[in-house]
Parts: C-alpha cells; sequence; structure tokens
C-alpha cells in the first residue's frame, strides 16, 4: 500500500504530475488546483490513493495513483468516491473545483449549488453526496488548506483567488492561466497582467 510519494517533478499537465522517486517515475493524477501550488521543478510530497479498476467485460485491469498535498484532502476524497455514483473523475473534478474547506462546508450546509456546479453533478447526486456525507463530516475539523506556496507559485494563487472572486469556473481559469504562463516563460507578468491575459484565454 503506497501511503505518499516524495520525489523530484519531472512533469506537470492540467491533471497530472510525474514524480521521480528512487529511479522511477510515478504518473499522479491530481486535482487542477495542485498543479498551481507546487513548482515545475524541485521535490514534492504528496498522499496517494491507489485505485485499481476491473474490466468486466475484458477482465483487464487499469491502476491509478491519486495525489494531494494534503492528509485531509485525501481523506475527502475517499470519502467523495465512497458515495455511490460518485466515480474517481467526479471526485477529482470536486477536488479540483474548489478548495477542501469550501467543499466540506457546502456538505455540512447542505448547499447544493457548489456540487452542481461540477461537470458530471447532477440534481440528485448532488443531493446524495450531502446526505450520506453530513453525518460523516459533522464531527471532523474542517480541513487545515495549509498549503505552502513557492514564491514563484504566490503570483498564480492571488491571480487565480481574483479570478474565482469574479465567479469564473476554477479548473478553466488554472487551464488558461497555465497557457498564459508557459508561453510566458521566463518573463512572468504582474498580477493584473496575468489576470488580464487569463480571461483573454478562456
Amino acid at each position: 500500500m503506497i501511503d505518499s510519494l516524495n520525489g523530484d517533478v519531472l512533469d506537470t499537465g492540467v491533471d497530472h504530475v510525474v514524480l521521480e522517486c528512487g529511479g522511477v517515475g510515478y504518473w499522479v493524477s491530481v486535482p487542477a488546483s495542485v498543479i498551481t501550488s507546487i513548482q515545475t521543478t524541485g521535490r514534492v510530497r504528496l498522499f496517494v490513493h491507489y485505485a485499481v479498476s476491473v474490466d468486466v467485460r475484458s477482465g483487464s485491469s487499469e491502476h491509478r495513483l491519486f495525489g494531494f498535498l494534503q492528509r485531509d484532502d485525501r481523506q475527502l476524497f475517499r470519502r467523495l468516491i465512497d458515495v455511490q455514483g460518485v466515480s474517481a473523475t467526479i471526485g477529482m473534478a470536486i477536488m479540483g473545483a474548489r478548495s477542501s474547506q469550501d467543499i466540506h462546508s457546502a456538505i455540512l450546509l447542505g448547499d447544493e449549488t457548489l456540487l452542481k456546479g461540477v461537470k458530471g453533478i447532477g440534481p440528485k447526486l448532488a443531493q446524495r453526496i450531502i446526505a450520506e456525507l453530513q453525518g460523516k463530516l459533522a464531527g471532523v475539523p474542517m480541513p487545515s488548506g495549509s498549503v505552502q506556496l513557492s514564491p514563484g507559485n504566490t503570483l498564480k494563487a492571488e491571480a487565480l483567488s481574483a479570478l474565482t472572486s469574479l465567479g469564473l469556473d476554477r479548473v478553466k481559469a488554472e487551464r488558461a492561466m497555465n497557457t498564459v504562463l508557459q508561453e510566458r516563460t521566463g518573463d512572468a507578468p504582474a498580477v493584473e497582467e496575468l489576470i488580464r491575459l487569463t480571461l483573454k484565454n478562456l
């Protein structure tokens, strides 16, 4: 059982990172929010959920790793995918759409709006998630969310916060922002300029 991976970042994508640990490169699916919170090079520790799915018809199996920066985030993801109808893909979409604190609060308060804003979640599934997890989360401390941002990523965090406060979809905003930053490698724009360029890419 893999609890965590601590290694060098070899590559990042919209929904994954590749970590080299002991000479082995591990492809780890991560929420979009993780991409903006880690350096594109250097070491990082991810708390891992290991999942195996089997195709009933072919008998073939798929092994996947899902990574999170905080143990609390991983635990919330595991609770989400325990709900019938919430696949790992939907669970990752929820985790990437908003912070763990927001998701935790929405479930406790019975706020379906946040959940229905995630692709793949309709009113019935949103209601089921709340009904099944409200009691389980009632006595659980709020996720700390104490993600340590590197100096180079503070810019992204500030710009993303401003964009989401405008009501923009977090995942779409992050994707557009990553495109802008890749085009401006070595010449990072100011926060205001990054926001303007990201809006143009949406």
